[in-house]
Parts: structure tokens; C-alpha cells; sequence
């Protein structure tokens, strides 16, 4: 009755350990698929954003870090250039000048031209309020993320590096970088950047001329890469980047930093994926008698293997469910901490935790047929003399 009871307690152990191991490794997977998540979408944004449009920056800035502002008088001669419909002047700049550099998409002030709208293809709606006009001052537009951070309503007045001004709406949804980011009319960006700049430079500039970068739109998008090269050659001191630049920079490193992420993830849930194999294997080698006593009362080698991988499944759903949770839990945890810096790193969507329990569950099959296989091949003869 002893070895009976330790074996079983034996059996429970190891049965929760393998539990355990599956765990960890979908709590692992559901961390960094999160991450993955909100990463991919942020790309996917930009790459919609990107892709109808060609970018226009000063000589000596770059395109992902920024730099020198560009001057108003830059449209006109942009404009000029074969195949280009409208140059909308885009000014953009972080919210809070104590910002460091961060993982992830800082809470940034941008502008907004409403001329742009009838060529832009990449939409915002607003939820609740309305949207920016060209004659507003002291007016801004909040996007959903930034919005709790703030914790603002429409109506409210809040601070933007200092100065006052009217939340006016705030936007729907986007899973992209306008949920993180407040949105003012062109004068008041303007405004704004001309009191960050170095008082050396403020000398050199007015504030209506002071524009960050200009986003470009062509009458035909497949000739994009030309337009941007004709730009550059016929425009003095600016850079001008094709529709394609953001997805060959961003897009594909971002593509192969996802994959290093995800892969670290994979491989701790491969490992619980193994525990399983040692599990029931030794489940077997446990139950080799009452595996033989089964077959000689008449079960068949099918219902042996049913009963097994039936097992490795529910090990499957219980680690899962239990790591899944554990993951979501983690994940609300850190964005509602870092949600006052308006960083949020984490987004849990259905279409990851459909994947992350399916993957759970079938690692688990996968690593428990082996055992499962042995069990319903045993010889009921043989099996009944195991010792």
C-alpha cells in the first residue's frame, strides 16, 4: 500500500512539473507574442502610412532619428517637380521633452493639414468629439492610448510642453502610432517646435516657416521611387525617400527582430514539449502491468493510445490556460505601469492567444504519440510479468 501510495504521489509530481514546464514556456510565448504583436502592427501602420506617399526631409537628417528642420518654402519647389500633386507640411516632435530613448513608440506631438486628407489613404476617424480645423488654435485631438494616459475627456484643457489647450476629440482605435499621439493644427506645432530650438537658431528662423518633414503626394504611386529621385535632384539641401524606404528599413529588420523574439519563446515551450515525452514515458514504463491487464481483458492498442494522448492533450490545456493567463496577467501589468510615460510595449489580440493555445496543445500531442505509441505496441504477455 506504501510503494502504491509513493508511486501515485510519485506519478502527481511528475504530472505537475510537466504541467509546470508547458507553463512557462506559454507564458513565455504569449509575453513575447504580445510584444511581437503591438511591434508588427506599429510597422504595418507605418508601412500603410509610407507606402502612398514620398517623404521629404532635410539634407542632414535622418529619416528614422530626425534632425534639422526644413524651411515652408521647401513646398513650393517641391511642388514644382513632375508628378508631385501636394507637399503637406508634417511637423512632429515628442510630448515631453524629459522623454529618453525607449523601446517602443514614444507619445510624440504631430501636426495635421486637413488639405492632405483628400489624398491621404491611411484614415483616422474620431470617436468621440471632432477633428482638428485649419483655423484652430490651442485645440488638439488625443489618440485612444494616449488619451488614458493623460486621463483627459473631450472638453478638458490639458498641457503640451507647457502651454494650454482644448481636447477637442480623440481618436478611434488605430493599433498605430496616432494612438499614442495628440494632434494640433500646423500653427500650433509650430509654435511648439520654435520653443524647444536652441536660441542661436531662433535667430535664423520664424516659426511659420519651421517644418519637420513634408509628406509628398504623387499623382501615380508606381513611380514613387522616380518622383522621390527627381525631388532630390531638382530640390537644394533635401533628402526625399521612395514609398519603399520604410518597409526595407523598418519592415524587414523589424521582421528578423520579431523572429529572435518569438524564437526564445519556441524554444521554451519545445523544452516543456519534452518534459511531456519524459513524462509519460515513464507513465508507461509505471503502468506497463495495468497496461497488460487492460489489453488481456480486451483493449484494444487504439483505445491505449486514445487513453495516452489524451492525457498529453489535457497536460496541453491545463499548461496553456494557466500560462496564457499568466502571460495576460503580466503583460496588463507592465503597460499599466509604464502607461504614465505613454509607453505601452504589449498588445494581447484573439488571433495570439488562438495560436498560442492551439501551439500548446499541439506540442503537447506531438511530444506525448512517442509514449503514447509504446504503450498500445506492449505485448499484454509480457507486460503482465513486468516487475
Amino acid at each position: 500500500m506504501r510503494i502504491l501510495l509513493r508511486n501515485l504521489l510519485r506519478r502527481k509530481l511528475r504530472t505537475a512539473l510537466t504541467v509546470g514546464g508547458i507553463m512557462i514556456g506559454v507564458f513565455a510565448l504569449t509575453v513575447m507574442g504580445a510584444m511581437s504583436e503591438k511591434l508588427s502592427l506599429l510597422v504595418k501602420g507605418g508601412e500603410d502610412f509610407y507606402k502612398t506617399k514620398v517623404t521629404v526631409m532635410d539634407k542632414q537628417a535622418s529619416a528614422l532619428m530626425g534632425g534639422a528642420p526644413l524651411g515652408m518654402d521647401k513646398q513650393a519647389l517641391i511642388e514644382q517637380v513632375e508628378g508631385v500633386v501636394y507637399a503637406s507640411p508634417d511637423i512632429a516632435l515628442l510630448l515631453s521633452e524629459d522623454t529618453t530613448v525607449s523601446f517602443g513608440m514614444p507619445s510624440m506631438i504631430v501636426s495635421y493639414d486637413p488639405q492632405a486628407t483628400q489624398y491621404e489613404s491611411f484614415k483616422m476617424k474620431v470617436t468621440k468629439g471632432r477633428m482638428i480645423a485649419s483655423d484652430d488654435r490651442g485645440k488638439v485631438v488625443l489618440g485612444s492610448d494616449l488619451v488614458k494616459t493623460l486621463k483627459a475627456e473631450v472638453g478638458q484643457t490639458i498641457k503640451l510642453r507647457g502651454r494650454d489647450f482644448e481636447v477637442v476629440g480623440i481618436l478611434d482605435k488605430t493599433l498605430t502610432a496616432p494612438d499614442n499621439s495628440a494632434i494640433v493644427s500646423i500653427p500650433d506645432a509650430q509654435e511648439i517646435t520654435y520653443s524647444t530650438l536652441p536660441d542661436a537658431f531662433k535667430a535664423s528662423i520664424k516659426p511659420e516657416s519651421i517644418v519637420s518633414q513634408f509628406d509628398v503626394y504623387v499623382n501615380d504611386i508606381s513611380q514613387g521611387e522616380e518622383i522621390a529621385a527627381r525631388i532630390q535632384n531638382q530640390v537644394e539641401g533635401v533628402k526625399a525617400y521612395g514609398p519603399s524606404f520604410f518597409e526595407k528599413q523598418v519592415g524587414q529588420s523589424m521582421a528578423i527582430f520579431n523572429l529572435i523574439i518569438l524564437s526564445g519563446a519556441l524554444i521554451a515551450i519545445i523544452v516543456g514539449g519534452f518534459s511531456i515525452l519524459n513524462t509519460l514515458t515513464f507513465a508507461v514504463i509505471e503502468r506497463t502491468r495495468e497496461i497488460g491487464i487492460k489489453k488481456a481483458v480486451g483493449a484494444r492498442a487504439s483505445r491505449i493510445l486514445k487513453e495516452f494522448m489524451i492525457e498529453a492533450a489535457a497536460i496541453g490545456v491545463i499548461g496553456g490556460i494557466v500560462g496564457m493567463s499568466l502571460g495576460i496577467l503580466m503583460t496588463w501589468i507592465i503597460n499599466a505601469s509604464s502607461r504614465a510615460s505613454g509607453l505601452l510595449l504589449f498588445l494581447v489580440t484573439p488571433r495570439l492567444l488562438i495560436a498560442v493555445f492551439v501551439f500548446s496543445i499541439v506540442i503537447s500531442v506531438a511530444a506525448g504519440f512517442f509514449p503514447a505509441r509504446r504503450a498500445s505496441k506492449l505485448n499484454p504477455v509480457e507486460a503482465l510479468r513486468y516487475e
